[in-house]
């Protein structure tokens, strides 16, 4: 029997790279009927038929990922489904808030920028991104952190809602709380399968996605072959110790950043998961 799509609810999630929003959508997965469309304008932003990342012209254009196509999947009726929830980068819409699909409750993951941007300049130095650097290639001038807060504040300003926020190093400490305050928030019913799953990336075959992002890529295999969150306390990173690329996009993601930050649920009884 097909859901009423009157009563189908469809949600957004925008995030920055290395966020692990990648690992919060295996945790969504976990819910019953639900439909996960894995970045799509991230594909759209780096191959397809409008992207704006020009740096590799020898790979195949995604011709089913424009910009136009990513509006009209999200807002198409998703039959036997009770919740579409996509996941993205906000730098990767490239601005085109008139390709923001209709019907969404927006949401917004953010991570601490040292952490963030230290683990994407390791995914720069990956053989298969060589030649590729942080500063010059990979993103765009606010990295992401910029480009996330615009989004949030267009968002607020012109489609009438205050995003959730969550915070990645909250999530790592407190996960059934913080899940479970998302789901409240979103409107969905928090079951104990969002937080342990089964260690496989076969979850993917029915996830809405590009195999370039899942496969080629090959940045979300961790995430991907994980077994749940277990609360544990964030590691604390000298930002000294980064390389010289990593401070210099921190410098510029910590205003925005922390901007998000004083806007994000904040937990609550923290003593009873770490």
């Amino acid at each position: 029997m097909s859901t009423d799509i009157t009563n189908l609810r469809r949600v957004l999630l925008w995030t920055i790279p290395r966020s692990i929003s990648t690992a919060f959508e295996r945790c969504v997965a976990g819910l019953d009927n639900v439909a996960i469309i894995h970045e799509p304008y991230t594909t759209a932003y780096y191959f397809g038929p409008d992207r704006q990342y020009l740096q590799t012209p020898f790979l195949p254009v995604e011709y089913g990922y424009s910009y136009q196509n990513i509006k009209d999947q999200l807002e198409g009726d998703h039959k036997d489904k009770q919740l579409v929830f996509c996941k993205d980068h906000a730098y990767s819409l490239d601005k085109r808030y008139d390709k923001i699909p209709s019907g969404f409750t927006h949401t917004i993951l953010i991570r601490d920028p040292a952490k963030s941007m230290s683990s994407f300049y390791d995914v720069c130095t990956m053989p298969v991104c060589l030649n590729y650097g942080l500063l010059r290639h990979v993103l765009p001038e606010g990295y992401a952190f910029k480009e996330l807060y615009e989004l949030y504040e267009y968002i607020k300003n012109n489609l009438g809602q205050e995003p959730t926020i969550i915070d990645a190093d909250d999530l790592i400490q407190y996960p059934e709380q913080m899940v479970r305050r998302y789901c409240d928030a979103i409107g969905v019913e928090f079951t104990n399968a969002m937080l342990d799953w089964d260690p496989s990336t076969s979850v993917t075959t029915t996830w809405s996605s590009t195999m370039k992002l899942l496969k080629q890529v090959g940045v979300y295999e961790k995430a991907l072959s994980s077994n749940g969150f277990t609360p544990r306390k964030p590691k604390v990173l000298d930002l000294s110790s980064l390389p010289e690329d990593v401070q210099i996009a921190v410098k510029i993601c910590q205003p925005y950043y922390d901007k998000l930050y004083e806007k994000r649920i904040v937990p609550e009884n923290r003593e009873t998961e770490v």
